[in-house]
């Protein structure tokens, strides 16, 4: 992905590596109730977090309460 910042007084085309483009990230979806979707949007906007960040923080704490068993990680995890 590329952006424009402007350094010094000059116009500058940088490239911005996501989480999209790193090997160590994978895509998760699912379908919740609109409600739901729309509360998660807003809490993260007022928590100033991406949706990402908030839902990998849920992830990993549903994971440590409802499976508590000992998982080898995968790449890139903590």
């Amino acid at each position: 992905m590329s952006t424009y910042a402007t350094i010094g007084s000059k116009m500058t085309k940088v490239s911005v590596v996501t989480k999209r483009d790193d090997p160590n990230y994978s895509q998760v979806s699912g379908y919740v109730p609109k409600g739901l979707a729309r509360r998660f949007r807003i809490a993260c906007t007022s928590k100033e977090i991406s949706q990402s960040e908030a839902l990998e923080k849920a992830l990993e704490q549903w994971l440590e309460k409802d499976n508590p068993s000992p998982m080898k990680k995968g790449k890139g995890e903590e």
